[in-house]
Protein backbone atom coordinates (compact mmCIF):
# COMPACT_ATOMS: atom_id res chain seq x y z
CA UNK A 1 0.00 0.00 0.00
CA UNK A 2 1.49 3.62 -0.58
CA UNK A 3 2.02 5.13 2.14
CA UNK A 4 3.88 8.66 0.92
CA UNK A 5 5.97 10.36 -2.31
CA UNK A 6 9.47 12.41 -1.77
CA UNK A 7 9.58 15.78 -3.26
CA UNK A 8 13.42 16.97 -3.26
CA UNK A 9 13.29 21.02 -2.81
CA UNK A 10 15.93 23.42 -2.26
CA UNK A 11 14.21 25.82 -0.17
CA UNK A 12 11.64 24.37 1.93
CA UNK A 13 9.81 27.54 2.35
CA UNK A 14 9.85 28.59 -0.81
CA UNK A 15 7.96 25.02 -1.94
CA UNK A 16 5.96 25.48 0.75
CA UNK A 17 4.34 28.48 -0.40
CA UNK A 18 4.60 27.49 -3.92
CA UNK A 19 2.25 24.09 -2.98
CA UNK A 20 0.02 26.54 -1.00
CA UNK A 21 -0.65 29.19 -4.43
CA UNK A 22 -0.97 25.92 -6.03
CA UNK A 23 -3.94 25.24 -3.91
CA UNK A 24 -2.75 22.43 -1.19
CA UNK A 25 -2.97 22.97 2.24
CA UNK A 26 1.10 22.36 3.34
CA UNK A 27 1.88 21.65 6.84
CA UNK A 28 5.51 21.74 8.42
CA UNK A 29 6.61 18.00 9.39
CA UNK A 30 9.64 19.07 11.26
CA UNK A 31 13.18 18.08 11.66
CA UNK A 32 14.75 14.56 11.04
CA UNK A 33 17.25 12.85 14.02
CA UNK A 34 20.32 13.43 11.79
CA UNK A 35 19.46 17.19 11.49
CA UNK A 36 20.61 17.55 8.10
CA UNK A 37 17.00 17.53 6.73
CA UNK A 38 13.70 18.72 7.11
CA UNK A 39 10.33 18.55 5.40
CA UNK A 40 6.36 19.34 5.45
CA UNK A 41 3.64 17.34 4.47
CA UNK A 42 0.50 17.53 2.32
CA UNK A 43 -1.63 14.84 3.73
CA UNK A 44 -4.43 13.61 1.84
CA UNK A 45 -8.14 12.20 2.74
CA UNK A 46 -7.08 8.60 1.73
CA UNK A 47 -4.52 8.42 3.75
CA UNK A 48 -1.16 9.16 1.73
CA UNK A 49 0.53 12.09 1.50
CA UNK A 50 3.51 14.13 -0.32
CA UNK A 51 6.67 14.52 1.54
CA UNK A 52 8.22 18.24 0.62
CA UNK A 53 11.97 17.50 1.63
CA UNK A 54 14.91 19.90 2.00
CA UNK A 55 18.57 19.91 3.61
CA UNK A 56 18.75 22.08 6.89
CA UNK A 57 21.70 23.24 6.34
CA UNK A 58 23.79 21.45 9.29
CA UNK A 59 25.94 18.48 8.32
CA UNK A 60 24.52 15.01 9.17
CA UNK A 61 25.03 13.46 12.70
CA UNK A 62 27.08 10.50 12.67
CA UNK A 63 25.10 6.74 12.68
CA UNK A 64 21.81 8.06 11.80
CA UNK A 65 20.04 7.75 8.16
CA UNK A 66 20.49 10.22 6.03
CA UNK A 67 17.85 12.02 3.77
CA UNK A 68 20.18 14.34 2.34
CA UNK A 69 21.30 11.96 -0.38
CA UNK A 70 17.84 12.04 -1.88
CA UNK A 71 18.67 15.67 -2.97
CA UNK A 72 22.02 15.42 -4.89
CA UNK A 73 19.96 14.73 -7.55
CA UNK A 74 18.44 18.11 -7.43
CA UNK A 75 14.47 18.84 -7.16
CA UNK A 76 11.81 16.79 -8.32
CA UNK A 77 10.18 13.15 -7.57
CA UNK A 78 13.01 11.17 -5.66
CA UNK A 79 11.17 8.36 -3.68
CA UNK A 80 8.12 7.17 -2.36
CA UNK A 81 7.23 4.50 0.41
CA UNK A 82 5.12 1.37 0.77
CA UNK A 83 3.41 0.88 3.66
CA UNK A 84 4.24 -2.20 5.84
CA UNK A 85 2.09 -3.10 9.33
CA UNK A 86 4.90 -6.05 9.92
CA UNK A 87 8.43 -4.65 7.96
CA UNK A 88 10.64 -7.88 9.36
CA UNK A 89 8.28 -10.15 8.03
CA UNK A 90 8.11 -8.14 4.54
CA UNK A 91 11.64 -8.50 4.59
CA UNK A 92 12.02 -11.61 4.90
CA UNK A 93 9.03 -12.17 2.64
CA UNK A 94 10.96 -10.21 0.07
CA UNK A 95 14.56 -11.32 0.39
CA UNK A 96 12.85 -15.31 0.33
CA UNK A 97 11.51 -14.17 -3.17
CA UNK A 98 14.95 -12.40 -4.31
CA UNK A 99 14.46 -8.96 -3.74
CA UNK A 100 17.28 -6.97 -2.62
CA UNK A 101 16.42 -6.11 1.12
CA UNK A 102 18.39 -3.69 2.86
CA UNK A 103 18.84 -3.85 7.06
CA UNK A 104 15.55 -2.68 8.84
CA UNK A 105 16.71 0.96 10.36
CA UNK A 106 15.00 3.01 12.80
CA UNK A 107 14.23 6.71 11.96
CA UNK A 108 12.54 9.32 13.79
CA UNK A 109 11.71 12.97 13.45
CA UNK A 110 10.72 15.70 16.00
CA UNK A 111 7.56 18.06 14.91
CA UNK A 112 7.30 21.70 15.92
CA UNK A 113 5.31 21.09 19.09
CA UNK A 114 8.29 18.93 20.47
CA UNK A 115 6.73 15.62 20.04
CA UNK A 116 9.16 12.89 18.55
CA UNK A 117 7.79 10.56 15.80
CA UNK A 118 9.59 6.74 15.71
CA UNK A 119 9.40 4.36 12.69
CA UNK A 120 11.26 1.87 11.18
CA UNK A 121 12.16 1.48 7.13
CA UNK A 122 14.08 -1.01 4.83
CA UNK A 123 15.57 0.20 1.62
CA UNK A 124 15.00 -1.80 -1.74
CA UNK A 125 18.19 -2.15 -3.72
CA UNK A 126 19.72 0.32 -1.67
CA UNK A 127 17.56 3.21 -2.93
CA UNK A 128 14.26 4.92 -2.10
CA UNK A 129 12.26 4.41 -4.65
CA UNK A 130 10.68 2.33 -3.26
CA UNK A 131 11.26 1.89 0.50
CA UNK A 132 9.05 0.19 3.45
CA UNK A 133 8.00 2.21 6.38
CA UNK A 134 6.38 0.71 9.34
CA UNK A 135 4.99 3.13 12.03
CA UNK A 136 6.59 2.91 15.42
CA UNK A 137 4.49 5.77 16.88
CA UNK A 138 0.94 6.02 16.19
CA UNK A 139 0.43 6.50 12.64
CA UNK A 140 -1.58 9.91 13.38
CA UNK A 141 1.45 11.49 14.62
CA UNK A 142 3.53 10.73 11.37
CA UNK A 143 0.37 11.04 8.86
CA UNK A 144 -2.24 14.26 10.10
CA UNK A 145 -6.03 13.05 9.46
CA UNK A 146 -7.25 16.17 10.62
CA UNK A 147 -9.50 17.42 7.78
CA UNK A 148 -8.65 20.72 8.27
CA UNK A 149 -5.33 19.17 6.90
CA UNK A 150 -6.70 17.12 4.43
CA UNK A 151 -8.47 19.46 2.78
CA UNK A 152 -7.17 21.18 -0.33
CA UNK A 153 -8.87 24.41 -1.93
CA UNK A 154 -7.75 22.83 -5.21
CA UNK A 155 -10.11 19.45 -4.96
CA UNK A 156 -7.01 17.00 -4.55
CA UNK A 157 -7.96 14.02 -2.13
CA UNK A 158 -5.44 11.28 -2.90
CA UNK A 159 -3.16 9.95 -4.93
CA UNK A 160 -3.90 7.04 -7.34
CA UNK A 161 -0.12 6.19 -7.38
CA UNK A 162 3.48 6.56 -8.52
CA UNK A 163 4.72 6.32 -12.21
CA UNK A 164 7.45 5.03 -12.94
CA UNK A 165 8.61 5.09 -16.39
CA UNK A 166 10.46 1.71 -17.61
CA UNK A 167 12.11 0.25 -20.51
CA UNK A 168 12.00 -3.35 -19.34
CA UNK A 169 8.09 -3.33 -18.62
CA UNK A 170 8.46 -7.47 -18.22
CA UNK A 171 10.98 -7.27 -15.75
CA UNK A 172 10.02 -4.92 -13.93
CA UNK A 173 6.54 -5.33 -13.63
CA UNK A 174 7.66 -8.88 -12.22
CA UNK A 175 9.21 -7.13 -9.44
CA UNK A 176 6.56 -5.45 -8.37
CA UNK A 177 4.13 -8.55 -8.45
CA UNK A 178 6.21 -10.16 -6.27
CA UNK A 179 7.34 -6.82 -4.07
CA UNK A 180 3.53 -6.32 -3.35
CA UNK A 181 1.42 -9.34 -4.10
CA UNK A 182 -0.66 -7.80 -7.03
CA UNK A 183 -1.94 -9.03 -10.09
CA UNK A 184 -1.05 -6.50 -12.85
CA UNK A 185 -3.79 -4.49 -14.70
CA UNK A 186 -3.45 -3.15 -17.87
CA UNK A 187 -4.71 0.21 -18.55
CA UNK A 188 -3.76 0.92 -21.77
CA UNK A 189 -1.18 -0.46 -24.59
CA UNK A 190 1.76 1.48 -22.53
CA UNK A 191 0.47 1.51 -18.92
CA UNK A 192 0.02 -1.16 -16.50
CA UNK A 193 -1.07 -0.98 -12.78
CA UNK A 194 0.57 -3.12 -9.92
CA UNK A 195 -1.53 -1.83 -6.94
CA UNK A 196 -0.52 1.98 -6.68
CA UNK A 197 2.46 1.34 -9.17
CA UNK A 198 1.55 2.69 -12.59
CA UNK A 199 4.01 1.68 -15.17
CA UNK A 200 4.51 3.31 -18.40
CA UNK A 201 6.70 1.78 -21.76
CA UNK A 202 9.12 4.09 -23.06
CA UNK A 203 10.07 3.35 -26.33
CA UNK A 204 13.01 4.05 -28.31
CA UNK A 205 14.07 7.41 -28.56
CA UNK A 206 12.67 8.85 -25.58
CA UNK A 207 15.07 10.03 -22.93
CA UNK A 208 16.13 7.81 -19.63
CA UNK A 209 19.24 5.90 -19.81
CA UNK A 210 17.97 4.20 -16.34
CA UNK A 211 15.88 0.89 -16.48
CA UNK A 212 12.88 2.72 -14.33
CA UNK A 213 12.43 6.26 -13.55
CA UNK A 214 10.10 8.20 -11.58
CA UNK A 215 8.15 9.38 -13.94
CA UNK A 216 4.83 11.27 -12.67
CA UNK A 217 2.86 11.61 -9.57
CA UNK A 218 -1.47 10.13 -10.28
CA UNK A 219 -3.10 12.78 -7.77
CA UNK A 220 -7.03 12.24 -7.63
CA UNK A 221 -9.23 15.44 -7.87
CA UNK A 222 -12.20 16.33 -7.18
CA UNK A 223 -12.17 18.10 -11.14
CA UNK A 224 -9.54 17.86 -13.10
CA UNK A 225 -8.13 20.81 -14.72
CA UNK A 226 -5.44 21.08 -17.59
CA UNK A 227 -1.82 23.38 -16.95
CA UNK A 228 -3.09 23.38 -13.20
CA UNK A 229 0.32 21.95 -12.23
CA UNK A 230 3.22 23.75 -13.72
CA UNK A 231 6.34 22.45 -13.20
CA UNK A 232 8.37 25.88 -12.36
CA UNK A 233 5.33 25.93 -9.67
CA UNK A 234 5.84 21.83 -8.89
CA UNK A 235 9.57 21.96 -8.23
CA UNK A 236 10.03 19.49 -11.18
CA UNK A 237 7.00 17.27 -10.31
CA UNK A 238 4.82 15.79 -12.69
CA UNK A 239 1.28 15.75 -11.38
CA UNK A 240 -1.47 13.71 -13.56
CA UNK A 241 -4.46 14.23 -12.85
CA UNK A 242 -7.30 11.82 -12.11
CA UNK A 243 -10.93 12.31 -11.55
CA UNK A 244 -12.52 11.46 -8.21
CA UNK A 245 -15.29 9.51 -10.56
CA UNK A 246 -13.06 7.34 -12.12
CA UNK A 247 -10.73 6.66 -9.18
CA UNK A 248 -13.95 4.67 -7.21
Amino acid sequence: MLDHAVIAVRDLDIAIKDYHDLGFTVIRGGVHANRATHNALIAFADGTYLELLAGTGESPLPDLIDFSMLLQTGEGLVGFALRSDDLDADATRLKAHGVAVGEVIPGERRREDGTVIRWKLAQLAEGFAPFLIQDITPREWRVPADAMVTMHPNGAVGMRGVGIAVREMAVIKARYVTLLGISPQLISQNRIAIGNVILHQLFEGETSELQETLYAIHLIMEQPEHGRFPLERTHGVRFQQVALSDSL
